[in-house]
């Protein structure tokens, strides 16, 4: 009896010593403290191109109204700043090149952009570059309207 005694005594001693020795880390987040303040886009039609490169670049031409994004035009110029021709984009052979498909690609980035009010969205796989000179180019329209020019 004595024995089991000791035994639970030193077992619970070990206890007590366990959990006063643990440390308890407790963080909260104040979401309204910590929130990025609202930007403010002055209504009109802006522009802005991507990086340009040997073989051309991209453009977006961004409309806002009330304050936010109405709409996303982009565009794939070739290196004379001639939009291309998009029969050739389709994401099929021709001429002996396969072309990624931008003919949809471009709708279909503009659209992601509209639904989240921002060029912040992922790339298209098979057109990485298209993809973020359109996103650097509604990033430059974007920053136009913020300061109206």
């Amino acid at each position: 009896m004595k024995k089991e005694s000791f035994i639970i005594s030193i077992l619970l001693f070990m206890v007590v010593m366990i959990s006063a020795c643990r440390t308890t880390i407790t963080t909260t987040t104040d979401i309204t403290s910590t929130a990025l303040p609202t930007v403010v886009y002055n209504d009109g039609t802006y522009t802005g191109t991507g990086e340009k490169r040997d073989y051309g670049y991209e453009d977006a031409i961004v409309v806002i109204e009330g304050g936010l994004i109405k709409s996303i035009t982009l565009r794939r110029l070739d290196s004379d700043g001639a939009e291309v021709d998009y029969d050739m984009w389709t994401g099929e052979e021709y001429d002996g090149k396969t072309y990624p498909n931008l003919r949809k690609y471009r709708y279909d980035l503009a659209e992601d952009m509209l639904e989240i009010q921002s060029p912040e969205v992922d790339e298209i796989s098979g057109a990485t570059d298209s993809s973020i000179g359109w996103k650097d180019a509604v990033r430059e329209a974007l920053q136009k309207a913020v300061t109206g020019t």
